[in-house]
């Protein structure tokens, strides 16, 4: 006779596998509704200050310029986290955000506090943290509402403004969530956002950067003073420089930029050495240059960088933040206890000092 064990545990099994598995959470992507694009702004009212805005994906049959199709939700809440669990209600499918590659936060809250928004953002285990941030002015509903008759597919053109697979801007500033988290947290070293613009409805503008401290903004940059920034930065070195030589114009485009700086103490005063290197090409002159006459030139413009660079410096020193992490090379090189201490007390005192190294390399198809 055969045991009867072996056939109920059989018999068991199989009883197991038609039972429908119910404590699954996964699901299908047609029942998923993937967010491409997120704005946070103050609503103006204290009971639900947060007005959170996310922008919606419509799949389309078509990629096209101007085919892409969205869906806005926007919603008044107490907190950012609250606005999103009321925002299920709107939709008919689960929202995902693990496609969600722009985070706009409204100019009103960056000049207020940020730190609950970023609690929330990195709290989020299906938020990317290569993600990127930016500033929206006015506020960030209206600039994720903006619709480029360029793009091909849902937030595809605002994510190209900021990857290198589309647009290299000199004035752009690409930061990404952990970066950003890094420099809210980090001594020595303060977060910057590029501010976001509306061009009429039909693109984006991207030529100012937001400095901070580590909860709001204290300083914005203009395009000319973004595009030094981001040269002292070394975050993008294809860009290019005017100067006047013999009272004309003078653009030089510059193809290489290397800078360095350390911190050093004279007679009891600190100086900051601030060390650059470019290469350049003539790009537009109103004078006829010859090889031979670029050494006055190179010189010239030189000196004009200096002065431009040095007042950028002082007026970035004089907001109170550091952008450029001038505190945390300081604490790397003096550590200890009262080293941060120390820094804050030197830092608003500090005297800045650029040497600049430009060679021309050549004037372009005419010599």
């Amino acid at each position: 006779m055969r045991p009867i064990a072996p056939i109920i545990l059989k018999l068991a099994l199989a009883l197991l596998l038609l039972v429908p598995v119910g404590g699954c959470g996964f699901k299908d992507i047609d029942k998923r509704f993937f967010v491409v694009g997120t704005g946070i702004d103050l609503s103006g009212n204290e009971e639900k200050p947060y007005r959170l805005t996310i922008q919606l994906a419509i799949p389309s049959p078509k990629i096209e310029p101007g085919t892409s199709k969205f869906q806005y939700e926007t919603i008044d809440a107490i907190s950012i986290a609250e606005g999103l669990r009321m925002l299920k209600a709107y939709v008919d499918k689960e929202l995902d955000f693990g496609h969600c590659r722009i985070f706009i936060i409204g100019e009103s809250l960056a000049r207020k506090n940020i730190t609950s928004v970023l609690d929330w953002m990195v709290r989020r285990r299906d938020i990317q943290l290569v993600a990127n941030m930016a500033i929206g002015k006015p506020d960030a509903a209206s600039v994720l509402k903006i619709k480029p008759i360029s793009e091909q597919y849902p937030g595809n053109a605002l994510l190209l403004s900021f990857g290198a697979d589309g647009t290299e801007s000199s004035y752009n500033y690409a930061e990404s969530l952990s970066g950003f988290s890094r420099r809210l947290t980090e001594k020595g070293l303060d977060p910057a956002l590029a501010i976001v613009k509306g061009d009429k409805n039909k693109g984006y503008i991207i030529n100012e950067i937001a400095l901070m401290d580590k909860q709001k903004i204290k300083l914005v940059l203009s395009p000319d003073e973004a595009q030094m920034f981001n040269q002292l930065a070394s975050r993008f070195t294809k860009s290019s420089m005017h100067g006047i030589y013999r009272h004309d114009g003078i653009v030089v485009a510059i193809n290489q930029l290397h800078s360095r700086f350390r911190i050093e103490n004279q007679d009891a005063q600190h100086l900051i050495k601030v060390n650059i290197r470019m290469k350049t090409v003539i790009e537009e002159s109103s004078s006829s240059l010859m090889e031979k006459d670029l050494k006055p030139v190179e010189a010239k413009l030189e000196k004009s960088y200096e002065a431009e660079a040095t007042k950028l410096l002082a007026k970035i020193q004089k907001a109170n933040v550091d952008p450029l992490g001038f505190g945390l090379r300081y604490l790397a090189m003096n550590p200890g206890e009262g080293s941060w201490d120390n820094w804050q007390r030197i830092y608003p005192d500090a005297s800045f000092k650029v040497n600049v190294r430009l060679i021309i390399e050549g004037t372009g198809l005419i010599w």
